[in-house]
């Protein structure tokens, strides 16, 4: 009997012990994606603390601004999932953990949500003109030992900032996780067996061997790299992005990290579709559907007429800044009518962007307005071969070299 009752005792005490340290899945991520990626979900989230998922939380901040207007030379890209895959290779990247106590004291971020509890905002008050909120405003990052002079010079810069905040129970479950820690369960997103099997049938077309295959096959990627795909009888929420990978499918995806998609990859590479990671944050959400249909219909405008490859184009800096020379193989009837058949996703991807300031981006399009497309039977660079030779090499776009000191230079050539 004694050794019953002390197995119940043991059985009922487990649960109520572990349900002490609160679950970053299930308690923690709801938080942050309601009081916090607003913010802290994009490339250039204030202090590069990127909360959407618990590899942003454990990557933790960095000092050093990823857009900054002064800058004479590119420097290192630093996205998540792309350019590290451990913390220990972000801390090599200047990266400082925000979860971690550090010198005897509580983690960054205990102490970062600590000052905004202990100077809430009044509700429903304006805040004070003393607080900087400006669009420009510069971004403050102090390193765990900088914190205590940093919270005496702004008392109200405490986290989540200049909103409402935490209630009691959202700072406590924050809180009693980070003392405990900060333990993460999160399990990368995957396929299910619809899902996998349309993902076989997409990579064997973007795979493809011959010369015809493999030019539409980058022309398709440089085309819908930021799309968030989803796919017929998919899981609810569940979206992939196509990525060049070292290895082919039915291997872990290993991506390859180049800053612009047209980039030389530098390895033979194969194309696939990889699930998107983290909180889905609408500023990112340009969604594009695949399907069985959609597979027919590239079939039909990409393959169904007699054209040929000369030769399949290198990725110099011509070829890059040039797609109308790049792709001039694939029919531009083609081109035009893939295009006029995603209009609302290449419409998209104009107007979103993975930048917290989109306000920036956005102010000019408040207002109602018209997209006017041309019909293909009605523009001359299908229907007049000479002036679509004429005209393909005036097509070239700058930004393809990274040292802007080169900037004049290159004006003074495409002008």
């Amino acid at each position: 009997m004694n050794r019953l009752l002390l197995a119940l005792v043991s059985f009922f005490s487990l649960p109520v012990l572990a349900s002490e340290v609160p679950s970053y899945s299930r308690d923690v991520q709801p938080i942050f994606n309601a009081k916090c990626v607003a913010c802290h979900a994009c490339y250039d989230a204030p202090c590069q603390l990127n909360l959407g998922s618990g590899e942003g939380a454990q990557r933790g901040a960095s000092q050093l601004p990823v857009y900054s207007g002064s800058r004479t030379e590119a420097q290192a890209t630093t996205r998540l999932y792309l350019d590290a895959h451990d913390e220990a290779a972000w801390r090599r990247k200047g990266f400082a953990s925000v979860l971690q106590p550090q010198q005897q004291s509580a983690a960054l971020m205990a102490r970062m949500l600590e000052l905004g509890h202990n100077n809430p905002w009044p509700a429903n008050s304006k805040l004070p003109a003393t607080l900087n909120i400006d669009i420009s405003r510069e971004n403050q990052c102090p390193l765990p030992e900088q914190f205590a002079d940093f919270a005496r010079k702004n008392p109200q810069a405490g986290m989540p900032f200049a909103v409402t905040g935490l209630d009691a129970q959202e700072y406590d479950t924050l809180q009693r996780w980070l003392a405990a820690g900060a333990p993460l369960d999160d399990q990368p997103r995957t396929a299910n067996a619809s899902e996998a099997a349309q993902i076989s049938q997409w990579e064997a077309l973007l795979n493809g061997d011959s010369p015809r295959e493999v030019l539409v096959a980058r022309w398709l990627y440089e085309h819908l790299f930021l799309a968030h795909l989803y796919f017929d009888q998919g899981q609810s929420g569940q979206f992939f992005q196509v990525v060049r990978s070292r290895t082919p499918s039915g291997q872990p995806v290993d991506p390859i990290a180049t800053r612009r998609p047209n980039d030389d990859p530098g390895t033979r590479f194969f194309y696939r579709l990889w699930p998107i990671q983290g909180a889905i944050v609408h500023k990112t959400h340009i969604t594009y559907p695949l399907s069985a249909k959609k597979l027919a219909r590239v079939q039909e405008l990409f393959f169904a007429s007699d054209w040929a490859v000369q030769a399949l184009p290198g990725y110099s800096a011509q070829r890059r800044a040039n797609p109308f020379e790049t792709f001039a193989a694939i029919p531009a009837q083609a081109r035009y009518q893939f295009m006029l058949d995603n209009a609302e996703y290449f419409v998209r991807t104009f107007i979103r962007g993975p930048v917290c300031r989109g306000q920036i981006a956005t102010d000019v399009i408040r207002d109602q307005f018209w997209a006017l497309f041309q019909s293909p039977e009605h523009d001359l660079y299908l229907t007049d071969a000479q002036f679509r030779a004429e005209a393909t090499p005036l097509l070239a776009l700058p930004g393809q070299v990274d040292e802007l000191r080169s900037l004049p230079r290159q004006w003074r050539e495409y002008k």
